[in-house]
């Protein structure tokens, strides 16, 4: 990529109210992030920011030191690539290479169990033992302990851990955590798909455990209780067809309910390291390659997953929408007027991605037609 198409690339990344999904949809039906701009800047709604915005974004990962991987490149990591809202950016502290090799995500509760933290450390240190890198969140609990067992290892020096982080990698989150940061950093790499100087908050750990299950073969759930955030993350795997493991607890404590209900719905029970590598031992990265729902990041056909709460909701937008339309313009206002029962928001979604596959044009700013 060129320069300026990166920066292109990061102010439609930037641009309020376009997701990860419909970002890749973007790029691979214009080809050229350019394009891409011009047609979001006939829409009302979206205010692509200026390229000063993404100026100052790429010189800050240069000033931390933070390498940038687009979605695009070579070595961006290849099973992330295959969810279908793969981040388009990722900031990376450390060695690259740890987020192209065989990897096993570990998480669990932050108020873990002793029992549970010494399991966690020795099935991570085996993890790495047996040529795995072990992904988790650097939160407090099992995650720590997860990124302490596999840098403990006497081989792989360099890819033994990644940490997710939901903030920028600038941020270390726990503060208490800086030490482990570092050495995570020194033995494997911190990534994070916000920009340099974003403060980590509650709405992003959610989007920061689709990454960590996305990068990886499989998640082990070492200990979570029912509301617990790693159950949260155990979907986010299903969802990207991952395996799923879980270690069992003991009924009565409160940290063993999101485990044993995992492991009664399907989950691999889990004891040890081998347990985990004798069902993900034989997967190769082509497991993994994408069904006919949704294309490469890159190529030129995508098939756009609504982010609607109801699928059919999004179905009946759009058929409502192509319902009022045809070869004679009609203002935008008044389409959004006849369709009062959809938010703003929903309808100027659903108008971006009909545009995107073809079905209607904005033949000048603030007139939809139908294409025929």
């Amino acid at each position: 990529m060129t320069d300026k198409e990166k920066l292109d690339w990061l102010r439609i990344l930037r641009t309020e109210g376009i997701g990860q999904i419909t970002f890749h949809k973007l790029i691979a039906k214009y080809q050229n992030p350019s394009k891409a701009i011009e047609f979001l800047q006939t829409l009302p709604k979206y205010k692509v920011p200026d390229v000063s915005i993404a100026e100052r974004e790429l010189e800050n990962a240069e000033k931390f030191g933070a390498k940038i991987l687009f979605s695009c490149d070579e070595n961006y990591p290849f099973l992330l690539s295959q969810i279908s809202d793969a981040p388009a950016v990722l900031y990376v502290l450390g060695n690259i290479d740890a987020l192209n090799r065989k990897t096993v995500a570990m998480v669990g509760s932050r108020n873990a169990s002793i029992n549970s933290k010494v399991l966690t450390e020795e099935i991570a240190r085996d993890l790495v033992d047996l040529d795995y890198t072990v992904v988790s969140g650097m939160a407090l609990g099992i995650d720590t302990e997860a990124h302490l067992g596999a840098l403990t290892s006497e081989k792989n020096k360099g890819v033994q851990t990644v940490a997710v982080l939901a903030g920028g990698v600038d941020n270390i989150y726990p503060s208490s955590n800086a030490k482990l940061y570092q050495r995570i950093i020194e033995n494997g790499a911190v990534i994070s798909e916000m920009p340099i100087g974003t403060q980590p908050q509650a709405n992003l750990f959610p989007k920061r455990n689709r990454i960590i299950s996305g990068l990886s073969y499989g998640i082990v759930v070492m200990e979570a209780s029912l509301k617990s955030g790693s159950l949260i993350t155990a979907r986010f795997a299903l969802e990207q067809n991952r395996d799923v493991f879980a270690v069992p607890n003991f009924p009565k404590d409160p940290r063993a309910g999101g485990t044993n209900m995992l492991i009664k719905n399907g989950a691999t029970l889990v004891e040890n390291a081998t347990d985990i590598v004798s069902v993900v031992g034989n997967l190769s990265k082509e497991s993994f390659e994408k069904n006919d729902l949704f294309s490469g990041i890159c190529e030129e056909t995508y098939s756009y997953l609504p982010q609607f709460n109801d699928e059919e909701e999004a179905k009946d937008l759009s058929g409502k929408i192509l319902s009022l339309l045809s070869s004679t313009p009609v203002s935008l206002d008044s389409l959004i007027r006849e369709l009062s029962g959809f938010s703003q928001n929903k309808i100027m979604e659903t108008l971006l991605n009909l545009e995107l596959d073809d079905k209607i044009a904005f033949p000048s700013v603030g007139k939809i037609i139908l294409k025929l």
